[in-house]
């Protein structure tokens, strides 16, 4: 029986929603789960369900949307006092493993998707690695000293672009076994990523000199 429905904002009763699906898509496949469902278990009408998402798809893309806002949140770690920039890169790798560990069936909804074929989550998706990808530029820059030369920040953003889909695939190998230890998640994706940046031609000495520092 659906708990008795209780007042919400709009905004915190669409949060709410998704909160929900994410649990419910991250336990079940997606052909499984019913909209109805969700807003029986949320205790909302079937008509609120669809006033805040006209169809099943559009509530899937908005969760995995949500979740991947809380995983950009949470890999936001400012570099340190005296951190080197392997160190910057496993603390971005490793908040992005505990985040996956606090939130499990989030994290393996926004993974598993309806299909990489669905315009909707490809954009999705295309739009957070873009996010990532600029962020851990800026990194570099800030690394190297200053701009780059457009050639080199090319192959730099190809680079990190693949990266990013290794990095996606250690974490969902993890969230599939967590006797994987977090620690060698971290260091073989920090790794993997200043040994890529590495053999890029014509990268700034500064940069060559913080990717040597391990």
């Amino acid at each position: 029986m659906a708990e008795p429905r209780r007042r919400l904002s709009p905004d915190d009763r669409r949060n709410e929603l998704l909160a929900l699906g994410a649990e419910v898509f991250g336990r079940r496949p997606y052909d499984e789960v019913r909209i109805d469902e969700i807003a029986q278990q949320a205790g909302v009408s079937r008509a609120l369900m669809y006033h805040y998402f006209p169809d099943k798809r559009t509530f899937f893309a908005a969760v995995v949307r949500a979740e991947n806002e809380r995983l950009f949140q949470a890999t936001n770690t400012p570099p340190q006092p005296g951190q080197s920039f392997f160190e910057q890169v496993r603390a971005g790798v490793l908040a992005y493993v505990r985040h996956s560990d606090e939130h499990p069936h989030g994290a393996w909804a926004a993974y598993v998707g309806i299909g990489r074929f669905d315009p909707v989550l490809r954009g999705i998706e295309e739009s957070d690695n873009d996010r990532q990808a600029e962020r851990i530029l800026a990194r570099i820059r800030d690394v190297a000293g200053g701009e780059l030369d457009s050639k080199v920040e090319r192959d730099l953003r190809s680079t990190i672009y693949a990266w990013l889909a290794f990095t996606v695939e250690m974490c969902r190998q993890r969230l599939t076994d967590p006797s994987i230890d977090a620690e060698y998640v971290a260091g073989a994706c920090a790794h993997a990523l200043l040994d890529a940046l590495g053999r890029v031609p014509g990268i700034p000495k500064a940069l060559a000199d913080a990717i040597a520092d391990r």
